[in-house]
């Protein structure tokens, strides 16, 4: 088992990385990440969502159907170093749409997105996608591999 290490000041700094600009800034998006067996791409996930979101106060919210992979327990390592992550680890309880609902119901951010934790999902659209819904006159912004520029990248064919 491999533990990480961090002072209360690393904390300071990596939460004031993760705080949107100006005094009193408050939670602005949630990442509900609906898991199973995804041990594998969590780290990588947050890594990439700290990239494209820096400066925005976010939290990801990692909801995993007690994967036998470790999922959960890589999640709670993660969650000591960087405390905008959090995992809900549902135990006899399994599937996407409740998974995702548990997740956004857990957390008190006024904007929410969905994202799986296979890194097929392009997560460079995110900070786009949120500065809309910020922005007014859209209440959900979808993205989706069918609309113009879009793409089913290395899709098997039947999965097309």
């Amino acid at each position: 088992m491999e533990f990480v290490q961090t002072t209360s000041a690393d904390v300071a700094s990596q939460l004031a990385a993760h705080s949107a600009p100006g005094p009193g800034a408050e939670l602005a998006l949630a990442v509900v990440v609906p898991t199973y067996n995804e041990r594998a791409n969590v780290a990588e996930l947050a890594s990439r969502l700290e990239r494209v979101l820096a400066g925005v106060r976010f939290e990801m919210i990692f909801v995993d159907d007690d994967s036998p992979d470790g999922t959960a327990e890589e999640v709670r390592r993660l969650a000591m170093a960087r405390p905008w992550i959090r995992g809900i680890r549902r135990v006899g309880r399994r599937g996407l749409a409740s998974g995702c609902m548990e997740g956004m119901l857990s957390t008190a951010a006024p904007v929410l997105a969905v994202m799986d934790a296979d890194l097929q999902h392009d997560e460079t659209i995110l900070q786009q996608m949120f500065d809309l819904l910020r922005g007014g006159g859209y209440d959900v912004v979808v993205g989706t591999r069918n609309a113009a520029g879009g793409s089913m990248g290395e899709f098997a064919q039947w999965r097309v």
